[in-house]
C-alpha cells in the first residue's frame, strides 16, 4: 500500500488555512507555489477536501479557499478518506479457495483477510487518534511560523 502524496499536501493545506484570518480566503495557486507542488493536482485535492466539508470554497476575484471544519476536529483520518476515499484499504481477492483448491463455501474467512483487517482497524484507530490540532502545537513549539503568517497576509 502507498499512500498518495496528495495526502500529505492536504495536511499542509489545512495547517495553512487554519491560520488564515477569519473570513479570509486563499486561491489555489499560491498554496501550491507556496508547497512547490502541482497546481492540477493540488487544485484536484482542494476539491476532495471540500467534498468532505473540511474546505470551503469563495467563489470571485477575492475567493479562494478557507478552512469549513475547526483542527480540533480533524484528524488523520478524515483527511486520508478525502483524498484516497472511503473503501477499504486492504480489498480480500478471497485467494484461499484457489490456494486450497475447494470451493468458497467449503472455507472460512481467510487467516490473511483477518490479519489484514486487524492492520485496517489498527490504522483507522491511529490515524483518528491523530488531530490537526495537536499536530499544529507541536510544529508552534518547534518552528518560528512568522514567515508563514507574513506570506499569508501578502496571498490573501
Amino acid at each position: 500500500m502507498k499512500i498518495s502524496s496528495g495526502w500529505e499536501q492536504s495536511i499542509y493545506v489545512l495547517l495553512i488555512l487554519s491560520r488564515l484570518p477569519e473570513n479570509k480566503a486563499i486561491n489555489s495557486l499560491a498554496l501550491s507555489e507556496r508547497l512547490g507542488v502541482s497546481h492540477s493536482y493540488l487544485k484536484k485535492i482542494i476539491k476532495a477536501l471540500v467534498n468532505e466539508g473540511l474546505v470551503k470554497s469563495s467563489p470571485g476575484k477575492t475567493g479562494g479557499f478557507s478552512l469549513a471544519t475547526p483542527l480540533e476536529e480533524i484528524d488523520f483520518y478524515k483527511i486520508f478518506v478525502a483524498v484516497e476515499g472511503r473503501g477499504k484499504v486492504f480489498a480480500s481477492q478471497n485467494l484461499l479457495a484457489r490456494f486450497l483448491n475447494k470451493d468458497k463455501s467449503e472455507i472460512q474467512k481467510c487467516a490473511i483477510s483477518k490479519a489484514m483487517d486487524h492492520i485496517e482497524d489498527t490504522l483507522k484507530s491511529t490515524m483518528t487518534a491523530i488531530t490537526l490540532e495537536s499536530l499544529l502545537t507541536q510544529i508552534e513549539k518547534s518552528y518560528d511560523l512568522t514567515d508563514l503568517d507574513d506570506w499569508i497576509k501578502e496571498n490573501i
